[in-house]
């Protein structure tokens, strides 16, 4: 009777000291991968917001460059449309091992400006604006996108925003993209 006795307080024993550890345990646990929750509205007063709306979405050079493609394109098969999502144009698989790592690294990432088959807005073309203020870090992103776009099949041309091209040089380069102009 007293073995029994011994191995029930035993028992109950284990079974507190069990309860006691497992929060502590779950708390020093890392968090799990997965959807990321938005409580971004939380610290904010979203009756007094100070957004005010931008007069233009290009600078003087880069809208220089968007009405000359506009202008090359205009009549063809093409259009061009600026300030796109990395993420609007790239997929990732559901199945891919570490997906939400991917999803993130291409989700804040915008293009310049991506030249589209018109009829079924299929992309075509990523332009790519370059300035020689570009620093290390601007260096590092472009390189990655150029290495996400190429993994998807997608081409990209380059062009500098301190010597742009001239109309006839833009076509060619646009020629020899495969578009047909």
């Amino acid at each position: 009777m007293a073995q029994l006795i011994g191995i029930i307080l035993i028992v109950v024993l284990i079974k507190l000291l069990m309860d006691y550890i497992k929060p502590i345990v779950k708390k020093s646990k890392p968090a799990q991968n997965g959807d990321f929750i938005d409580i971004s509205e939380k610290w904010i007063n979203a009756d007094e917001m100070p957004y005010q709306k931008n007069e233009c979405i290009l600078d003087k050079r880069e809208l220089i460059i968007f009405q000359m493609f506009q202008t090359i394109l205009n009549g063809s098969n093409y259009s061009v449309y600026p300030h796109l999502r990395l993420a609007d144009l790239l997929k990732v698989p559901a199945d891919t091992p570490n997906r939400q790592e991917y999803l993130f690294r291409i989700k804040e990432r915008s293009l310049d400006m991506v030249i589209f088959e018109s009829a079924q807005l299929k992309p075509l073309l990523v332009i790519k604006l370059k300035s020689q203020d570009d620093g290390k870090k601007q260096q590092i992103n472009d390189e990655f996108t150029e290495n996400a776009l190429n993994t998807a099949g997608l081409k990209s041309m380059n062009i500098s925003l301190n010597s742009p091209p001239s109309k006839e040089q833009l076509i060619s380069n646009l020629r020899g993209l495969g578009l047909e102009l």
